[in-house]
């Protein structure tokens, strides 16, 4: 067999062995939190999306609480009821997670999700950025997107 060929081949296999042992790994990762960040989203969810400040502060991070005493990022998230009302969660999707440190929570593990969201205005998807300290989660980023919001008046 022709030496580069052979090379050719090799190179190939190697990725696609690469490739295939990262999926399962990142299935492991993602199966870590099928039993606590998935089930604590489902809750989670329709209170960040009652667009009510008081019943979100408690799910807040205290770095998040930090951002809300700001009054503009409170309107903001008001701003964001323009999408009406929640009617169904969708399955969450694992991204990525990572270890840190929290001033106020010491080592965190935070773990970021998709999740499609549809409301009365239409479908949306939320990145959430949830931070847990071995007690519990807490939500502490998210944004939304949907075509809502790139609708001119």
């Amino acid at each position: 067999m022709n030496l580069v060929l052979r090379r050719s081949l090799i190179f190939v296999s190697l990725l696609l062995g690469g490739l295939v042992l990262y999926a399962l790994w990142y299935g492991i990762k993602a199966d870590r939190y099928e039993e606590t960040a998935v089930p604590y989203l489902q809750t989670a969810l329709p209170i960040l999306a009652s667009w009510q400040y008081e019943r979100l502060e408690p799910l807040l991070s205290p770095s998040a609480r930090l951002d809300f005493d700001n009054e503009k990022v409170r309107d903001g998230y008001r701003g964001l009821g323009q999408l009406g009302q929640l009617l169904s969660v969708g399955k969450p999707q694992y991204v990525t997670d990572r270890y840190d440190s929290s001033e106020q929570l010491g080592d965190v593990e935070v773990v970021e999700y998709k999740v499609p969201l549809e409301f009365d205005s239409g479908p949306a998807i939320i990145k959430i950025t949830l931070l847990a300290d071995g007690n519990g989660y807490y939500v502490h980023r998210f944004g939304i997107h949907s075509e809502v919001f790139a609708e001119g008046d």
